[in-house]
């Protein structure tokens, strides 16, 4: 019996497969870990590039943008977004401020602002358009990124874009918000004069928020 138990203790076959054994579920781990970061990094990319073309191409309008000139952007959201569906689990939202005179200080408020997106939960970080009155001056005043303050008649563009995160593998936790949503945000100085209205167009309903 002492000379079985010698021979067995030295009998090594089988040693890798335990050792595979052990080691397998680290490795599928890690490579799944690695799957997950790299979409949910892709993800804030796209979030990114959609918040700066948004933002730009409204910004770039020399005369007052029309509501045609936001519903393109939405479309061209779409052509973006691959492999996120934006439209349907997010929201992009632009929102134009410009700088007002009151009192003697120049303080920044909305002048207008459109969506798009079937993510209605998803609101916007800067604040909301004035519909109370006709005079957006009366609206509230509003904090920019980083807490800009611009010039009076000043005017810039904010591209606010938020997507409802969905891991592709669950047992993998990477820190999101507590609301599962990841946004990303640009902000363009208008090229042109401060462009405080947009021009309707007949047949075409505004993207309003």
């Amino acid at each position: 019996m002492i000379a079985a138990l010698r021979n067995l203790s030295r009998d090594s076959k089988g040693v890798s497969i335990v050792e595979t054994a052990l080691w397998l579920p680290l490795i599928v781990m890690a490579g799944m870990g690695g799957m997950e970061y790299t979409n949910f990094v892709l993800a804030n990319q796209k979030l990114e590039r959609i918040s700066s073309v948004a933002a730009d191409t409204i910004a770039r309008n020399q005369l007052a943008p029309s509501e045609n000139s936001f519903h393109d952007v939405f479309e061209a959201v779409e052509r973006l977004d691959a492999p996120f569906d934006v439209k349907e689990s997010g929201r992009t939202i632009l929102t134009g401020v410009i700088g007002v005179n009151q009192d003697g200080e120049v303080v920044n408020k909305v002048v207008w602002q459109r969506c798009g997106g079937n993510k209605t939960t998803i609101v916007s970080q800067i604040g909301s358009e004035w519909t109370a009155t006709d005079d957006f001056g009366d609206g509230p005043e509003v904090t920019l990124p980083n807490g800009v303050v611009l010039q009076q008649n000043q005017m810039v563009v904010v591209a606010e874009v938020g997507y409802e995160y969905k891991p592709l593998i669950n047992l993998v936790h990477i820190r999101r918000r507590g609301d599962g949503i990841i946004r990303q945000r640009s902000m363009y100085v208008t090229r042109g004069q401060a462009i405080p209205n947009i021009t309707p167009i007949g047949g075409v309903q505004p993207a309003r928020c």
